[in-house]
């Protein structure tokens, strides 16, 4: 027994060292939903985070910008991250609320337009870096997001700013006609010869 008690103590404090990273790792991954990293530096993607969460992504990508997809369902309701938005101006970062908005319309530019505007107008400038973009799940406003973000500012092909937003959860984009029309259909400001004063996504 006097020769199993040491083993035990081992083995015991090897899963301790093992287990106690890996805990926390998934803690932190709750907390943080859906973050990934665009461009290091410059973009940041999550899911509506906790408080805590975002605190901690706020000190460890030094982000001075906060881009929320997400408001109000009903007109004149509280925001759904209204503490989010009341710590950031607390801490004096910048936070940027852009509305959900329909991404096509039966006759006119989308309704979405202005709000990919603003979006343009916030990764144009460096000194908003770096930026962190969210909706709810930080899959799909998001993923749409930060697909423009690749078209006009990577310079990547609509197809392969397509390819990764299913590759990071949008499983179902090819049954939402409105979002991806609007992101197959994108002109971004390089490619257009009157460059910002166009509309974006209508070619």
């Amino acid at each position: 027994m006097r020769r199993i008690l040491p083993t035990l103590l081992c083995v015991a404090v090897v899963m301790l060292c093992i287990g106690a990273p890996v805990a926390w790792a998934l803690h932190m991954q709750a907390q943080t939903r859906n973050f990934h990293i665009v461009k290091e530096g410059v973009l940041y993607r999550s899911g509506q985070t906790t408080l805590f969460g975002l605190k901690n992504l706020l000190h460890d990508y030094r982000i001075r910008t906060v881009v929320t997809l997400r408001d109000a369902l009903v007109p004149g309701e509280p925001a759904p991250d209204r503490a989010e938005e009341a710590y950031c101006t607390a801490e004096e970062i910048n936070y940027v609320r852009i509305p959900p908005r329909h991404w096509e319309a039966a006759e006119g530019p989308p309704p979405v337009d202005p709000g990919v505007r603003k979006f343009r107008e916030v990764m144009s400038d460096p000194g908003n870096y770096p930026v962190l973009v969210h909706c709810l799940a930080g899959i799909h406003r998001t993923g749409a997001y930060c697909a423009i973000y690749r078209m006009e500012f990577a310079h990547w092909t609509n197809e392969r700013a397509i390819d990764e937003v299913k590759a990071f959860g949008y499983t179902n984009l090819e049954n939402e006609g409105d979002i991806l029309g609007y992101l197959e259909r994108y002109e971004p400001a390089w490619r257009n010869k009157e460059g910002g004063d166009a509309s974006p996504g209508r070619r």
